[in-house]
């Protein structure tokens, strides 16, 4: 395959680090983000050749973890690779962080460090982290997919494969090469030998036939005894949304969420009972505890701490069936009775054939009757919450749980929700509604402080004139509040909400809960109103519930730059931290 021509007055020859690019370009990836250094100059050099042809552009983060955040955010909205790059030594060890937070999620990512030049591998070049002296290689080794040092020319255009493949393999996850700076300037071939690199990565819908078999032979006995099954739905089962909810609906099937599989279910769908475990619903652990259920299909979870309610019996039995594409978490479910290893949105497809097949469909299908999926900006009514009349508190300071509800009332369905680490994470799990569940997003297995932030300008760059909330605490704008110039410099309308409390709320409430006169964990006063328009972006401060309508929440969702809203909650509101 030909590759384009660069402009006719550059006379710079072709470089590896073209070559790279001409496969992002061949990806549809549209950005790179990071940090430039003399290792990684080479990359960027070819990014702005890339620029002037149209292609893929480099985009400056402030912070290396924050380039890595908004890359996640970037795959979670365009499906598309996300890629961030770093120079080497301080450069790839601050990446790291935001790299196992993808690799935790399982978000495809390919990460790009420089290195030093091969021939002075070992003898103390500057930044040097080489596998000979830092080793920042062996440092990325236990979060990603695929991990290598490229030490000869001819590797790179193999090595870049087998990385991009490896990103979207089951599972998918983040991959890292390291690539010496004199091996990037290296002269590049004409043409690549991988034009048809995208049917490459597609991905098998395998599945366990035989496992199936037996499921749907469990389900149809469980059917004749009218006895119910319940779904926990995780947060790997965002391309099968559809097809579990075809499945729930010939079964009757309740269904109930972990914390990151909120993405993936409408609320407001009457079988729907909530969250189950960390900062869930009391509705959702009655739906898996009812007397009447025999089966309980745990779907693309991952069984840890807080989707199981702290390992809670109540959900860890005999009457678990563990099904998903990842099958070393099925050392989780040695408890239960089935295993099923395989695609999930095949899965469920086998099983809804299966079911439509059987003569016994007729007399499940009409367990619930017409299953319709009313659209609101209320509480749904069958999803169980602490203290439901917060939400209409007219008290000062500011309940965080109306904050939720001004939230799901001023603004419009296509917003995105990224929701930040902290007492945020917590309030959103168990308040925090949306008729667009796949316009949810959170990072809940690493749940690194910041992620949203970065995060949030990733996704506005994957949907452009889309409006982003970002929901943080002012512990992780504290830490990480700079990548907002970002969009700034990119006119990205991305809505900053900062619940402040003046503390790290989420540490000191759980603290408090272990031990009697717990530390306050106190931040000083920050007016992030005033810090926002220093940078650039709009700032208002609310304080009292006035404040809200004060805000014309159709212009800072169309205008062209960035909007913190420093909103001041009651410090001490305690948010519903444990397990139901």
């Amino acid at each position: 395959m030909k590759l384009p021509n660069f402009p006719e007055n550059n006379s710079q020859p072709r470089q590896l680090s073209d070559l790279v690019i001409d496969y992002l370009e061949l990806l549809g990836v549209e950005y790179v983000f990071g940090i430039p250094g003399g290792h990684i100059a080479p990359l960027y050099e070819a990014l702005e050749r890339s620029e002037c042809r149209g292609g893929p552009r480099a985009i400056l983060s402030r912070q290396e973890s924050g380039a890595a955040f908004m890359a996640d955010g970037y795959a979670r909205e365009t499906g598309k690779i996300g890629v961030c790059c770093t120079t080497t030594g301080p450069g790839a060890t601050n990446l790291i962080t935001g790299i196992a937070s993808s690799y935790s999620d399982h978000v495809p990512i390919l990460a790009i460090t420089g290195q030093t030049i091969l021939p002075k591998f070992g003898v103390g070049a500057f930044q040097e982290s080489s596998p000979d002296v830092l080793d920042t290689t062996s440092m990325l080794n236990k979060c990603t997919r695929y991990n290598s040092v490229v030490t000869h020319p001819k590797q790179l255009e193999n090595k870049l494969i087998a990385a991009l493949k490896s990103a979207f393999q089951s599972p998918p996850g983040p991959v890292h090469l390291s690539v010496p700076v004199d091996v990037f300037r290296s002269p590049a071939p004409e043409t690549i030998s991988y034009p048809h690199i995208r049917q490459l990565l597609t991905k098998p819908a395998f599945a366990d036939l035989a496992a199936i078999e037996k499921l749907g032979q469990m389900l149809e006995k469980l059917s004749s005894q009218n006895r119910k099954v319940v779904l926990l739905v995780g947060e790997d089962c965002g391309e099968a949304s559809s097809e579990i909810l075809a499945f729930a609906e010939l079964m009757g099937a309740e269904i109930t969420t972990t914390q990151g599989g909120k993405s993936c279910i409408n609320p407001y769908h009457p079988l729907y009972k909530g969250v189950f475990g960390f900062a869930g619903h009391q509705s959702a652990r009655q739906a898996l505890t009812d007397s009447s259920v025999d089966l309980i299909l745990a779907v693309g979870t991952t069984l840890g701490q807080w989707a199981t309610s702290t390992w809670d019996r109540a959900l860890l039995n005999e009457k678990l069936v563990h099904i998903h594409h990842v099958n070393s978490y099925f050392s989780r479910s040695s408890m239960g009775q089935l295993q099923v290893y395989g695609n999930i949105k095949t899965v469920f497809q086998e099983l809804v054939k299966r079911m439509k097949s059987s003569l016994l469909v007729g007399k499940v299908s009409q367990k619930e009757g017409a299953l319709e999926e009313p659209n609101s900006k209320e509480k749904p009514p069958q999803i169980e919450v602490q203290k439901p009349e917060s939400y209409y508190s007219q008290e000062t300071p500011i309940k965080p749980q109306r904050l939720i509800y001004e939230m799901m009332q001023r603004f419009p369905a296509e917003t995105r929700f990224l929701i930040d680490t902290g007492n945020c994470m917590v309030w959103s799990f168990h308040y925090l509604f949306l008729p667009h569940p796949e316009n949810y997003r959170s990072s809940v297995e690493l749940a690194a402080m910041g992620w949203a932030i970065g995060g949030s300008v990733g996704t506005a760059f994957g949907r452009r004139n889309t409006p982003v909330v970002c929901l943080t605490g002012d512990g992780s704008f504290l830490m990480n509040g700079q990548e907002i110039t970002v969009a700034v410099a990119e006119k990205l309308p991305v809505i900053f909400i900062i619940l402040n409390d003046r503390s790290y709320g989420m540490v000191k409430q759980r603290h408090r809960q272990v031990v009697k006169d717990g530390l306050e964990f106190a931040i000083p006063a920050v007016d992030f109103c005033l810090m926002a328009k220093a940078m650039g972006a709009n700032g208002y401060s609310i304080r009292e519930l006035e404040d809200f309508d004060k805000v014309d929440y159709q212009k800072i969702c169309s205008y062209p730059g960035p909007t913190v809203l420093d909103v001041h909650i009651d410090p001490e509101e305690l948010s519903p931290l444990g397990m139901f």
